[in-house]
């Protein structure tokens, strides 16, 4: 077990300082969050804020923090909403509304998911809309006293009137579940690209870890 979690890190590490070097610089997110299940209820609460430190991870870039909730319809879908407040260094903040539906189903032992999440983007002198669509396949892996969970993802980000298609987030990473999944720790590399106008397509790497607590 040891060795699996040592080669699954190494993976993951490997991309990334690969990716590091060809482009000479990366950014690092960290995120807290928690969620607090209403007993057999169907809803939850959820709470994060996360952290971006940009230009090889010396200069803080971004702080956000997000409050909502989530409705588990059926067992393979939720319905949520949220809002977000972000703010970027040099920019004005952003509040942010975003209802979102969250698919997954079980195919053998692959995890299939979807996440649909429409956003109300509200900043001091303007609004604008955008769509994200994330597709993630992953291998739960049911281990004691840690479990994990490799998988891929891949989200598209349109904003109409914005540049349509501007920006796209490919992950690669795993989740370890420690006492019955209630603590998780995801560690992930991702390679995010933006479309800056009249600049092409451009490439930014990320070192990513998302520590969760369900209370």
């Amino acid at each position: 077990m040891k060795k699996m979690t040592r080669g699954i890190i190494a993976l993951i590490l490997l991309s990334w300082s690969a990716q590091v070097q060809a482009v000479g610089d990366f950014q690092l997110w960290t995120e807290l969050k928690l969620a607090h299940p209403f007993g057999k209820s169907p809803w939850t609460l959820h709470w994060a804020t996360e952290n971006r430190f940009g230009e090889d991870a010396s200069k803080y870039i971004t702080f956000n923090t997000t409050l909502g909730f989530d409705y588990k319809a059926f067992k393979w879908l939720k319905g949520g909403l949220f809002y977000r407040y972000e703010k970027n260094r040099g920019k004005a903040g952003e509040n942010r509304i975003f209802p979102q539906a969250d698919l997954t189903t079980m195919f053998g032992h692959v995890e299939l998911s979807t996440r649909q999440r429409f956003e109300i983007r509200l900043f001091p002198d303007d609004t604008r809309f955008r769509y994200r669509t994330r597709f993630k396949v992953g291998v739960p892996v049911a281990a004691s006293p840690l479990s994990y969970k490799p998988y891929v993802s891949e989200e598209l980000f349109v904003e109409p009137g914005h540049g349509g298609l501007n920006q796209t987030r490919f992950i690669v990473g795993n989740t370890f579940g420690f006492r019955k999944d209630k603590i998780t720790f995801d560690l992930y590399y991702l390679l995010r690209r933006d479309e800056n106008n009249p600049n092409p397509w451009t490439n930014r790497h990320v070192l990513g870890t998302s520590l969760a607590f369900k209370i």
